[in-house]
């Protein structure tokens, strides 16, 4: 592979606010990423930064803020579910965004393959995930992971995240 390297002149970087304005700008499907603590405990995180990576091995990547309360767990577990939410889950979104201590009590889940906490009744889809690498990038960490297993909704909408908002994706 050829990688054509340029030269670019430092610059001061744009505003948090003016960069959460231009991010916010760009739509994106909703997830709760899960894994289990030292003790085995579920514990997740919301996230919008999700991408696709490679087909073959299929690679996905999430990006996790180094502040994160489930970052340890991630990279102990070195497994994790990537849970893409439903429509009508903005809540659930919000519960996973929070620094609630058990995001897990009083909600539907079940073991996936792996063992990690799947949330089935609330995703269109979901990936059982090995992390293969990370990587330090600024204030957050891009995980890396290959997945093993996942599901498909043959029907459904993913939730979205658009100008600081829920919504649902609404074809021209």
């Amino acid at each position: 592979m050829n990688v054509i390297a340029r030269t670019t002149q430092a610059r001061t970087p744009i505003d948090a606010g003016t960069f959460q304005r231009v991010m916010g700008s760009f739509p994106a499907g909703v997830a709760v990423v899960t894994t289990r603590d030292a003790d085995l405990r579920p514990c997740g995180l919301t996230t919008t930064a999700l991408a696709s990576v490679s087909l073959d091995p299929p690679l996905l990547l999430v990006c996790v803020d180094l502040a994160s309360r489930t970052l340890p767990a991630l990279l102990h577990a070195r497994t994790f579910a990537v849970n893409v939410l439903e429509v009508g889950h903005s809540s659930l979104a919000r519960h996973f965004a929070s620094k609630v201590d058990d995001k897990f009590a009083e909600l539907a889940w079940t073991d996936g393959a792996s063992g990690l906490p799947i949330l089935r009744e609330h995703c269109v889809a979901w990936a059982e995930c090995q992390l293969r690498t990370e990587l330090e990038a600024g204030d957050h960490v891009i995980l890396i992971g290959e997945v093993v297993d996942g599901w498909a909704a043959q029907d459904g909408q993913s939730l979205i995240y658009f100008q600081r908002g829920f919504g649902r994706f609404a074809a021209l």
